[in-house]
């Protein structure tokens, strides 16, 4: 038998990840992200969910807001403080 090896740690999802997840880019420019590095980018980030859900109607309203919750190094739980430097923060010393 095979020994596992790393990703073993379920991750934290503190916000709706079926919604549009956005970050901000030094260009000013929104661009889609996974959830995995919407939770890990140093800089703006914004969710895009419906309102409400309603059944077989693709236009409902939808709602837009800044998302400020926790910064998190990439793929792990360990939280870290931002410092608005528009990168990925993926070690605990990116994070300054």
């Amino acid at each position: 038998m095979a020994e596992k090896r790393g990703d073993l740690e379920k991750l934290v999802y503190n916000f709706n990840t079926a919604g549009v997840l956005e970050i901000q880019m030094a260009d000013e420019k929104w661009y889609r992200v996974t959830a995995t590095r919407f939770r890990s980018w140093d800089g703006p980030r914004r969710i895009t969910e419906p309102t409400e859900v309603r059944r077989a109607d693709p236009f409902v309203p939808m709602r837009t807001y800044v998302y400020e919750g926790p910064l998190y190094v990439f793929r792990t739980n360990k939280k870290v403080k931002g410092s608005n430097s528009l990168q990925f923060i993926e070690t605990p010393n990116d994070a300054k």
